[in-house]
């Protein structure tokens, strides 16, 4: 991964982190949004990216109902994926560290919640 990469990674992980910390708040309520497939898969794939796909797919029927092995994937779809599955596993990272702040706040809340002594009626 770039330096740059990186840099912007990890600026993005605290902007999206930071909403975790606000007092008084859900704590999943932002952890929920970033489960969102425009969030997950935004800017991601773009349509030559589909049409690379669907026509390898088209060519693989076309040789397969012929009796002929399937063409190779074409270099540039296979860059595509790779570049996308590398995206994929920052974004990935990015949200599990956000759910795993989310859930150690409510574990921590609860926590505080469970060691509150009980008020004992003394009629």
């Amino acid at each position: 991964m770039s330096l740059q990469r990186l840099i912007s990674f990890l600026t993005l992980c605290t902007a999206l982190a930071a909403p975790s910390f606000a007092a008084d708040r859900d704590p999943f309520a932002s952890a929920e949004a970033l489960l969102t497939p425009q969030v997950l898969l935004g800017g991601l794939i773009t349509e030559s990216d589909v049409g690379l796909l669907f026509t390898h797919l088209r060519a693989s029927l076309l040789a397969t109902s012929e009796g002929r092995e399937p063409p190779p994937m074409p270099t540039e779809l296979n860059q595509r994926l790779q570049a996308a599955g590398v995206e994929l596993r920052s974004r990935g990272t990015l949200i599990g560290l956000v759910l795993s702040q989310a859930i150690e706040r409510a574990a921590r809340d609860a926590l505080r919640d469970f060691s509150q002594p009980i008020p004992r009626n003394t009629d």
